[in-house]
């Protein structure tokens, strides 16, 4: 009966979180160079557009590119959850395992050797990022020792070859087409997300956000260690696996199709432990929202601030930073007093 009370508020919490997402969707989908009133949104939902733009513009441009927002922003926010408490890291991110790197090695593969193309640049950046993360898991095993420390220092190692590369291929570019192209991507947009791009990233992101979900009070007794999560009878080495895959796949699954976005998987975590508290069992589900809110408000900032739009990660790391340094003064703070 006692913990009525707190479930009741978790409970509440999603309730808002919810409402809030709903709410920057519907003022999304209106705002932007093309103004859709929601007067006219409705009459699109009932089949009788005011005029044929309005139905094109709302079903096959906005909706679309929202949605793919909110699941990318959801799966980036939970893998950098899942990384900062498996490794026990609070400024760990996705960049931990060098996903990051790998799939922007891929995609700027595609668009030097390659079409160039959509789908070219989503297959190679999303194998590139799960060959990183591949080798990281062979190079802590043949370090030896604590085999969890060493995947960090591989995936750090390689992620610095990754962009070793990346600037290697930057020289060799055109200037004039490919060398734009490149760094365009790098920041990150969703600029050119459709229906198909959703359904490259949707069943992957669902699946192993489900799969951590089913897994949430098993992981909630690894952050106490391994040694007490034996004790409690978990498969403490098969959890972490699974953990670290589904995690992976999260990132890889998102930066294929919209490139890099900072700072949402190291910042997200910590604005959710920070507004609902530290129970792990519940922030999993409040840090997804959250994160797909904050993207979503991003994109949304970002192809309406100027005239022309500007690739999310300025957003997002401009915020990140901000609260970056407001988590610092405020827990200096706490401890001086």
């Amino acid at each position: 009966m006692y913990d009525f009370p707190r479930r009741r508020n978790r409970s509440l919490n999603l309730l808002l979180l919810l409402l809030l997402l709903s709410a920057v969707f519907f003022c999304s989908c209106m705002t932007g160079q093309y103004e859709l009133t929601a007067e006219k949104i409705l009459f699109v939902l009932r089949g009788m557009p005011l005029a044929p733009m309005d139905s094109v513009i709302f079903r096959e441009v906005r909706v679309p590119r929202n949605l793919t927002a909110c699941i990318c922003g959801a799966a980036l926010a939970s893998a950098g959850f899942l990384y900062q408490e498996l490794f026990r890291n609070p400024l760990a991110s996705p960049d931990l395992l060098g996903v990051s790197g790998g799939a922007s090695l891929g995609a700027v593969c595609a668009i030097l050797f390659g079409t160039g193309g959509i789908a070219e640049k989503q297959f190679f950046s999303f194998t590139g990022g799960l060959t990183v993360v591949f080798l990281s898991v062979l190079l802590s095993s043949a370090i030896g020792g604590n085999r969890y420390f060493n995947l960090v220092i591989s995936g750090v190692i390689l992620s610095a070859l990754a962009n070793s590369a990346i600037m290697a291929l930057k020289y060799l570019a055109d200037p004039t087409s490919e060398l734009a192209a490149i760094d365009y991507w790098l920041m990150g947009s969703y600029s050119l997300a459709g229906w198909n791009d959703l359904r490259i990233c949707a069943p992957v992101i669902l699946i192993c956000l489900t799969i951590l979900f089913l897994l949430r009070y098993r992981i909630k007794v690894l952050t106490l260690g391994p040694e007490e999560a034996q004790t409690l009878g978990i498969p403490v080495r098969s959890t972490k696996r699974i953990c670290i895959l589904c995690s992976t796949l999260l990132v890889t699954a998102s930066i294929c199709v919209s490139g890099i976005v900072s700072w949402i998987g190291l910042i997200v975590p910590h604005l959710a432990r920070t507004v609902f508290g530290s129970d792990f069992e519940h922030n999993l589900a409040e840090t997804a929202l959250l994160g797909a809110i904050l993207t979503l408000a991003a994109d949304t900032c970002a192809r309406n601030l100027t005239s022309s739009e500007l690739p999310i990660s300025i957003l997002t790391t401009a915020f990140g930073a901000v609260c970056l340094t407001v988590f610092l003064i405020s827990v200096r703070r706490t401890a001086n007093n």
